[in-house]
């Protein structure tokens, strides 16, 4: 379900960033198939902190975690909507229970601070799916910058 509120072209400026951050993804992965999954909150290509997926970790936490990280966002970057959250993990582009639950996640950890997350991407090798205005960026084959 699209977010009237947040206009496409505002999702594909975040998308430039997000593949900023497939570059690098694809880059650290090499030739491995099976990458950890990490959830990421900050601003894409820029200033971001990692979450790594812990299964023990229940939502509760998950979203003290999503709130912190926003706290020390720089201000200029939530005043403008740059930073959200994203997943980067192995897998097909799509997203999945273990998505899903950094998405729901995320939404609070913002709604902490009485901020709307402005998109959420599930970013794999073969690309990238914002899961708020259903956008998708597909690639064959990634080549990262040098």
């Amino acid at each position: 379900m699209p977010d009237p509120d947040v206009p496409a072209d505002h999702v594909a400026q975040l998308g430039r960033g997000i593949a900023v951050e497939l570059r690098g993804f694809v880059r650290a992965a090499g030739r491995r198939r099976a990458l950890p999954i990490t959830a990421y909150v900050g601003v894409p290509g820029s200033v971001r902190t990692a979450l790594p997926h812990d299964p023990a970790h229940d939502r509760v936490l998950r979203t003290d975690l999503v709130e912190r990280v926003v706290d020390g966002l720089p201000e200029r970057a939530v005043d403008r909507r740059s930073a959200c959250a994203w997943v980067t993990r192995p897998g097909e582009l799509g997203l999945d229970t273990r998505d899903l639950e950094w998405w729901a996640v995320s939404r609070d950890g913002f709604a902490r601070h009485g901020l709307e997350l402005p998109a959420f991407f599930v970013v794999t090798r073969y690309g990238w799916h914002e899961a708020f205005s259903g956008m998708s960026r597909h690639w064959l084959r990634v080549r990262p910058r040098r």
